[in-house]
């Protein structure tokens, strides 16, 4: 199905550049490989450049195209200084093409995997100095926490996405068992950087050293999962913190290393010789397994750090969702603390199902009713009043935010976006660089007519940004405030309007008695002020002609809500 997607979009659609989002432990390098051969044997490409950021993840793309090509001889790595001696096939670190001039139309087919780190500099440089006949993107996560969106390299869109929810309603990664548990830290205080998060030395003050915390983790994992029997890798919020934890659960019958970049090649690996054969139970580990390391061994993954970004948590998560032989399914603890106002739970949750956060909080609260056969999530009391509140609190009212929710959301109407995110339509008018409704569908990549292109008169819809302008009436210095106090008195009339009409209907039955009367006015009156902020504000449009799209408007609602 996958590689039938990517013909379809090369040979129907004439799109050779394309991107596949898969989650983790889904066969992504397969995918290329068998790409990369099927398009070799038609003859459509020969040279092949495959781009990395990790010797591990090289050193397995190569062995894994080397079995799909049946040639153990096939492909050479340029990374740690290593160099080809034939340059047809390269499986090469990001590191070691940065230093290098390559000719442009070198390679017939480019392949990067985890793409979603393209917007680096260094890969930037890569992808813009590149024209190869096929380029092929791979990543598990495409939204950055940046906002940054890898898609634009290929157009705005991703040609196969295999999400999480999908993979695992498939069957094709190991079910998973999360609880939620609250652990007694109060993060609250903490410094926090905005794009970086917490204080990373005040963030290792309070779990570093912490007995009480550990004790709680090692009882946790005893009353959960059989410790004899794990294979288990925990995240940590640092190095020490790691050496920390491993210590305490070794001296406590619990025989654990820290995996860690103070642990040089040979002794790494080492040590995951030891764990592939029980010799130890847990790796304590801070970054080193987010990304190229494959362990299908893992069933249990302990979240022992406060991780808002869905890239990482998705990562950390996928490392213990890989089938394999004895593991029913996958335990993952997750201990959770009072946390600072700015930090988001949302992040992750919606990542993790893929829906709106209206729905998340519905799900929360309910104990996510809907998951993946053989799925369970379940937070502690504590946890879930943690999470609940910060989900409430937690609205994405900057540019970023904002764009990274239409991003999510797709292709919806202002209403459903307004009512999905709990954001208000000041939020979206309120930035001259947001643009409104059809800026802020520009920066999501959903809308391509070019700023200014509108349409006219009524037709416009809700296209407020495209509506042709008329100069309103001129006036003394401070005319401005007056007309916006006339414009949001004028809403208001229209929200008192719609909202008395609706009830009459709801008093004659034709609407559900459930329906509340004054979100669904709220609603209506967002949808036409999209189309006529900007006319109510300098009345450059007739009153008369704004209260008929109202009707129309209100016509069209009515439909969605009647009994």
């Amino acid at each position: 199905m996958i590689l039938a997607d990517l013909d379809a979009e090369r040979e129907v659609h004439g799109r050779w550049r394309n991107l596949v989002v898969m989650a983790t432990g889904t066969g992504k390098t397969i995918v290329a490989a068998l790409d990369y051969r099927r398009l070799s044997r038609r003859g459509q490409v020969d040279s092949l450049l495959f781009v990395a950021h990790q010797e591990q993840i090289l050193r397995q793309s190569l062995a894994t195209f080397r079995q799909v090509m049946g040639d153990g001889s096939f492909g050479e790595t340029l990374v740690g200084g290593r160099e080809p001696q034939h340059w047809r096939h390269v499986f090469a670190s990001i590191q070691s093409l940065h230093r290098r001039e390559i000719n442009p139309e070198a390679y017939d087919m480019v392949i990067v995997d985890e793409f979603h780190h393209a917007e680096a500099p260094t890969y930037a440089r890569l992808l813009e100095r590149l024209r190869p006949r096929v380029l092929l993107g791979l990543t598990a996560t495409p939204d950055r926490s940046d906002g940054g969106d890898v898609r634009r390299w290929f157009d705005g869109r991703a040609a196969v996405e295999l999400h999480l929810w999908d993979a695992l309603e498939r069957q094709l990664l190991a079910p998973f068992q999360y609880f939620g548990l609250y652990d007694d830290t109060d993060l609250s205080q903490l410094r926090w950087k905005r794009g970086q998060g917490y204080e990373a030395a005040e963030l290792d003050g309070v779990h570093t050293g912490n007995h009480a915390l550990a004790r709680m983790v090692l009882r946790a994992v005893r009353d959960t999962v059989d410790v004899g029997r794990m294979r288990a890798l925990g995240f940590c919020v640092s190095i020490g913190h790691a050496e920390f934890m491993a210590d305490w659960f070794t001296k406590h019958g619990v025989p654990s290393a820290a995996v860690t970049s103070r642990v040089d090649a040979g002794g790494r690996q080492a040590l995951l010789t030891a764990f592939r054969t029980g010799e130890l139970t847990v790796l304590f580990t801070v970054d080193l397994f987010n990304e190229g390391v494959d362990l299908p061994m893992v069933d249990t993954i302990l979240m022992l750090r406060p991780t808002e970004s869905a890239t990482i948590f998705l990562q950390q998560l996928g490392r213990g969702l890989r089938l394999d032989d004895d593991k029913p399914c996958l335990t993952v603890l997750d201990f959770i603390g009072g946390q600072h106002a700015n930090f988001r739970f949302d992040l992750r949750w919606r990542a993790l199902t893929g829906v709106s956060r209206r729905a998340i909080i519905d799900a929360v609260a309910d104990d996510f009713p809907s998951l993946p056969s053989g799925c369970h999530i379940q937070l502690d009391r504590v946890a879930k009043d943690i999470v609940l509140a910060n989900l409430r609190s937690a609205l994405p009212t900057s540019k970023r935010g904002l764009v990274a929710e239409l991003r999510q959301l797709g292709d919806v109407s202002l209403g459903e976006f307004l009512r999905e995110t709990g954001v208000e339509i000041e939020d979206i008018y309120r930035s001259a660089s947001v643009g409104g409704w059809t800026g802020l569908r520009r920066l999501a990549g959903l809308e391509t007519s070019a700023p200014g292109a509108g349409r006219s008169g009524a037709g416009a819809g809700n296209r407020a940004d495209a509506a042709p302008r008329r100069p309103g009436p001129a006036g003394p210095a401070g005319g401005g405030g007056r007309r916006r106090a006339a414009g949001r008195r004028a809403h208001d009339q229209l929200h008192s309007t719609v909202s008395d009409a609706l009830r009459h209907a709801q008093a004659e039955g034709s609407i559900r008695p459930e329906v509340d009367v004054d979100t669904e006015a709220r609603l209506v009156v967002a949808g036409l002020r999209d189309a006529a902020y900007q006319w109510l504000m300098d009345f450059s449009y007739p009153f008369g002609d704004v209260l008929g799209t109202l009707i129309t408007s209100t016509e069209q609602r009515l439909q969605l809500v009647r009994a």
